[in-house]
């Protein structure tokens, strides 16, 4: 046997000692023996080395690999890694949520919630609200006040089940104890309601103040509604949102409706309206636009619309025509980032928004200009 060959702890020492001194161009091969011996942290550390080019050439399709064996070795951070690859490229949605279950299964909380709203969301993959609740109320378990509300939002239903609304309950006022001020309101709305639970104004009334203490509007609109209510029942409006949602091929991003009716179906509901007139809205930017607009209606009717950024004045006069044209079920306000007119344009616009802060119009149609 050669005095510089590789074998068992020697191997670790070697790997420890490169990696301590940058010596990442020696690191590689007691890495390999290392990974090859069944330790899943060696695998990992050897994948970083493929995917950054330390010590040789970057291999992206080996540094998967080598993320997949750490995370079947149990190294949760490799299954981390390898669904983060799979969204860059290497393996798609289904390889990305396969990776990220894996990784709730050993533990990590939010790989759980992520994974619960990749299967409510159906980004790239079968939708499965069940099996998202699952995946929320594990995360929920593991002290992840985001698995809670996810969990929560997908049970609530006054139309519902009792147990299903009682489960929803438990899980915002464990939301609501990890100082959600989301997770708060909804317990005032359920006491308010009696969904889940008996009518109780008082409580209501308390779990909406201690909304608001934690910064959450609607609570603290709903607080004062009651207490100015003499203890009666009020009409309550809270905000719903979602980060992407798209309807009849209208795409919107940051999408936020403050209304009574919650839950994604409300806003899928609204921004249908809206997508009733997309061919117009299309037309006020053919080369594509990521334009941030609000919009208030009374009784399904457009009442007020606005740009929110620095848009052109035939741009903005264009949106807001066909916004006044919706015509939607309730009374609320929204506000959102609308993609409109050619796709790969507006997905570019939607791109640069991002180095803006958030409030100025980047691209429109050349006839806008």
């Amino acid at each position: 046997m050669e005095d510089d060959e590789c074998t068992g702890a020697r191997c670790v020492e070697q790997a420890e000692a490169a990696m301590y001194y940058h010596d990442y161009g020696n690191a590689r091969e007691p890495l390999t023996a290392v990974c090859d011996g069944g330790d899943g942290f060696g695998c990992f550390r050897l994948a970083e080395l493929y995917q950054f080019g330390r010590g040789g050439p970057a291999d992206l399709d080996k540094a998967a690999l080598l993320f997949e064996q750490a995370c079947d070795k149990e190294h949760a951070d490799g299954c981390i890694r390898r669904s983060e690859l799979a969204r860059d490229g290497r393996g798609g949605p289904v390889v990305d949520l396969d990776f990220t279950v894996k990784a709730c299964k050993l533990g990590l909380a939010p790989s759980c919630a992520r994974a619960g709203t990749l299967l409510n969301t159906a980004d790239g993959v079968e939708r499965d609200p069940t099996r998202a609740i699952e995946l929320f109320e594990k995360a929920c378990g593991l002290g992840e006040v985001d698995g809670c509300t996810g969990a929560a939002d997908l049970l609530s239903d006054p139309n519902g089940p009792p147990d299903a609304n009682i489960r929803a309950l438990a899980a915002y006022v464990k939301a609501c104890v990890g100082h959600s001020g989301y997770g708060c309101t909804r317990v005032g709305l359920a006491f308010h309601d009696g969904l889940g639970t008996q009518k109780d104004l008082e409580k209501a009334r308390t779990h909406f103040t201690r909304a608001c203490e934690f910064s959450d509007q609607d609570g603290c609109v709903a607080a004062k509604a009651l207490e100015a209510s003499g203890g009666k029942p009020i009409s309550i409006a809270l905000t719903t949102k979602a980060a992407e949602l798209g309807s009849d091929g209208l795409e919107a991003r940051a999408l936020s409706c403050r209304m009574s009716e919650q839950g994604l179906p409300a806003l899928s509901e609204v921004l249908s309206g809206v997508a009733r007139h997309k061919e117009s809205l299309d037309a006020c930017a053919k080369d594509g636009a990521a334009v941030a607009v609000s919009w208030e209606f009374t009784n399904g009717r457009v009442r007020d619309a606005k740009l929110t950024g620095g848009a052109s004045k035939k741009l903005q006069k264009c949106v807001v025509s066909a916004l006044r044209r919706a015509k939607l079920e309730s009374s609320g306000a929204c506000q959102a980032v609308l993609l409109i007119g050619d796709p790969g344009g507006a997905a570019k616009a939607l791109s640069e928004r991002g180095h803006d802060d958030g409030r100025k119009h980047v691209r429109v149609s050349g006839d806008d200009e």
